[in-house]
């Protein structure tokens, strides 16, 4: 892997995440390190397409930093937050879902390959807004919400990554591979 502005954006969130771990949730050092970590996310594969040096290495190491940021903050503000048990099974069956897909695509594609769909994005952007929003919204209505955006985009990459005859990282919706494959 090449040592580019956007890779070395990327490793920083992986400090930042596990910093997280070390500070009071919901403190100004953790919204310190998680909006730190929440930017390079956003800029970094901007970086990469506008400096032409994305590669498959740096969207794995995207992929790696996202996990070790999403694993920190759920870590970190799990124990806080008072989530009825029904979270609990949704978050544990989207879980699934998203292994399936991974497990579906390593064995028809050979290759670890997370997808970057439209609603995994909007998933990632609207979990990474939670915390900010906690203070303004039940938690209840934002975990049915977040529920219901996390579980159409897991089983809209499991169904991508069964339909799809070749691995397809940056696929962006169902309908991108109904088009392409027609």
């Amino acid at each position: 892997m090449r040592c580019t502005p956007a890779n070395l954006l990327t490793l920083c969130r992986i400090p930042l995440a596990l910093g997280l771990l070390f500070t009071a949730p919901l403190s100004p050092l953790f919204f310190l390190f998680y909006t730190l970590a929440g930017i390079s996310d956003m800029l970094d594969g901007p970086i990469a397409r506008r400096s032409h040096t994305a590669s498959r290495a740096g969207a794995r190491l995207d992929s790696i930093a996202d996990l070790v940021f999403l694993v920190a903050a759920l870590s970190c503000l799990l124990p806080v937050l008072s989530l009825p048990g029904w979270v609990i099974w949704a978050a544990a069956a989207i879980a699934l879902l998203r292994c399936c897909a991974c497990l579906v695509g390593f064995l028809k594609h050979h290759c670890f390959s997370a997808l970057h769909t439209i609603a995994n994005k909007a998933t990632g952007a609207a979990l990474f807004c939670m915390p900010y929003l906690l203070p303004l919204v039940s938690a209840d209505w934002l975990c049915a919400a977040l529920c219901l955006l996390a579980g159409f985009s897991a089983a809209e990459e499991l169904a991508i990554q069964c339909l799809s005859k070749e691995a397809l990282p940056d696929c962006k919706s169902i309908l991108y591979l109904w088009k392409r494959q027609s």
